[in-house]
């Protein structure tokens, strides 16, 4: 589980009032790596509600860059990794190998 912020970049779906979310960050944890054909899972913070993207068309970037791009079917989204996550990764991994 990681702790991201996401953004929604870009709004192909035709529901006008999904538009009024673009732009806007959130933050929450990216349960696992998107995977092309299945919906992207993330866990909302500080509300815990989940969100459930459509499927999953590309993903542009690999996790430990700083900015990861998931197209869905309906959207595009920038996930930034948060930098307390990245440090508490970095920890766990050194405390493994003592």
């Amino acid at each position: 589980m990681v702790s991201i912020t996401a953004t929604k970049i870009r709004d192909n779906s035709r529901d006008p009032s999904s538009v009024v979310s673009l732009g806007r960050a959130f933050q929450g944890f990216l349960i696992s790596y998107p995977t092309i054909g299945r919906g992207m899972v993330i866990f909302r913070e500080p509300s815990g509600h989940r969100m459930v993207t459509t499927p999953v068309r590309r993903v542009l970037g690999e996790f430990g860059e700083p900015d990861i791009y998931v197209e869905t079917e309906n959207s595009v989204y920038r996930l930034r990794v948060r930098a307390g996550a990245v440090a508490a990764d970095s920890a766990r991994a050194v405390s493994k190998h003592q």
